[in-house]
């Protein structure tokens, strides 16, 4: 809702990661050789657009082509790793959903054009504006370019007050502030009060907890359940979140939003399982229930999202002012030098 709002890409590479795991699903589950090529190709062109988009789509890509290589691998030798129903890995000779006549050389001259050749292509075709206005002469600038850009992310030293670990992302510890104005919006008829208006991205809240328990089970469902809806929800979440703890500089809040679409995702697994265990109304309710909480967060926070002015008071805790105002939720904000990022504030 927010990066939306403000104009940032996230929401594009986003879309081409969900994009490029269905596709995956659908040329996994193909059952002719047309459809199974198709998808691949499809695949390919998805992934390459997501990744000129964003760099973070490259992690669906490794994790998309290290799954074929081992199913490609383990039929070979006819070894079949992981429980039955894994169509992951559980792929046998003359088993699993792609159409087991393929000629393996083709498929794997297939699989390297859609993707290896085909996202290339896309990401250097990306850069073609950089090639017309003159800026790069030949593939060696592009390159060079890619070295530099790299380069500047892993060495920058610069610090940020909002700033934040990567640990801290999924609990809301420490949202971005994108505006703030603290005067000549006038006064609060009710309080008496100057108005202020601030907008952060500040998650859902009620939907970012409660979706944290609903990761945490997800091994659960995997090892005693076999689900291969839970295997591909958790791959998706590892590898979109994981790959920025080793990263020294300094990180926003915002770079969770590559995991953030599979913590919604197990959020919904896990509702629909809860649910097929009650009897109606009772599976009603829980969904209705758990719905209207997130309505009535997102009613509460509306005027952080969107800059919204309110009465000074509901920002900053002073002697006499009410509770009520986002200063109630994790207020816990101290007078630090910018080296060292306020953790748990939301102020």
């Amino acid at each position: 809702f927010i990066q939306s709002r403000i104009g940032m890409i996230d929401i594009f590479p986003i879309f081409f990661i969900l994009a490029s795991y269905f596709l995956f699903l659908v040329h996994i589950q193909s059952r002719s050789f047309n459809a199974s090529m198709l998808s691949l190709v499809a695949l390919g062109i998805v992934l390459g657009i997501g990744i000129a988009a964003k760099w973070i789509v490259l992690a669906a890509w490794a994790s998309i082509v290290f799954v074929m290589l081992l199913r490609i691998i383990l039929r070979s030798l006819d070894f079949e790793f992981g429980p039955l129903g894994w169509p992951f890995l559980s792929w046998r000779r003359g088993e699993g959903p792609v159409i087991s006549n393929v000629f393996w050389p083709t498929y794997l001259a297939v699989a390297i054009i859609a993707l290896v050749i085909i996202p290339l292509g896309i990401y250097i075709l990306a850069w073609y504006p950089f090639f017309l206005r003159g800026q790069f002469q030949s593939l060696a600038d592009l390159i060079n370019y890619q070295v530099q850009s790299f380069d500047y992310h892993r060495n920058l030293k610069a610090t940020h007050p909002f700033g934040s670990p990567a640990w801290s992302w999924p609990f809301l510890a420490r949202p971005v502030l994108y505006y703030a104005e603290y005067s000549k919006l006038g006064t609060d008829v009710f309080t008496g009060q100057p108005l202020i208006a601030r907008m952060s991205n500040l998650g859902n809240p009620w939907i970012w907890w409660t979706s944290l328990p609903c990761v945490a089970v997800l091994p659960y469902f995997i090892i005693r359940h076999r689900s291969f809806t839970a295997t591909v929800i958790l791959l998706g979440f590892i590898t979109q979140y994981l790959p920025w703890f080793p990263i020294t500089r300094v990180l926003f809040m915002y770079h969770m939003f590559g995991g953030l679409i599979f913590m919604v995702l197990a959020l919904a697994f896990v509702l629909t399982r809860v649910a097929e265990k009650l009897r109606p109304p009772n599976r009603e309710l829980l969904v209705a229930a758990h719905l209207a909480m997130a309505v009535v967060f997102f009613a509460y926070f509306y005027p952080v999202w969107t800059g919204l002015p309110i009465s000074q008071p509901a920002y900053f805790v002073s002697p006499g002012t009410p509770i009520w105002g986002p200063k109630i939720w994790l207020v816990n904000c101290r007078n630090l030098p910018p080296s060292e990022p306020q953790i748990f504030c939301w102020n």
